[in-house]
């Protein structure tokens, strides 16, 4: 992630330690940048049965440096529904990703559990359920990018038939957008 560049104004007005007008404004456009490498995706994926580590969103580890997640997860088949806000940083080296979860059960019983990390070069978020019925988790996240926003990049899903990805209940692809 690029850090927050801060400009030199020196100790008192007009002392001449401070940054040049043009490398001031340089840094000023820099942080701009930065405020406007974030994405927002919205998206209902299902997992089905009750194997753990099934994958309900991915992007790949070598953009993605932050990310919150609000999942609402429900089994369609009964009143069972529970939400979890997930905070997320990837790791300078992008091989590992540290999270933190706080759920709520809105009704019924827990129905899974949630786990993130990095396998073959793409952030995962995953979904342990603890039935083995169907659920649809909605998906709503705002990721923060290295740079500027790749538009039109495919969100995967692992594990599923080579070159899934999530889409709208219309078919449309979820992706990236500027």
């Amino acid at each position: 992630m690029a850090t927050q560049e801060i400009i030199n104004v020196g100790a008192v007005p007009n002392d001449g330690d401070g940054d040049p007008l043009r490398v001031a404004f340089q840094k000023v456009n820099n942080n701009f940048t930065n405020l406007f490498s974030t994405a927002t995706f919205v998206s209902n994926t299902y997992s089905v049965g009750n194997t753990a580590g099934q994958v309900i969103w991915s992007t790949p580890a070598n953009t993605m440096t932050t990310a919150t997640f609000f999942v609402r997860s429900s089994d369609p088949g009964t009143n069972n529904s529970q939400t979890v806000t997930i905070t997320s940083q990837l790791s300078a080296n992008s091989n590992n990703v540290k999270f933190t979860a706080y759920g709520t059960t809105f009704f019924g019983n827990v129905l899974t559990s949630y786990d993130m990390g990095v396998v073959g070069g793409n952030v995962l978020l995953k979904v342990n359920p603890e039935t083995g019925n169907t659920l649809l988790h909605f998906i709503s996240a705002s990721v923060f990018f290295v740079g500027n926003n790749v538009p039109g990049l495919n969100i995967e899903l692992d594990g599923y038939v080579p070159g899934s990805v999530m889409e709208t209940e219309n078919n449309l692809l979820i992706t990236t957008e500027e």
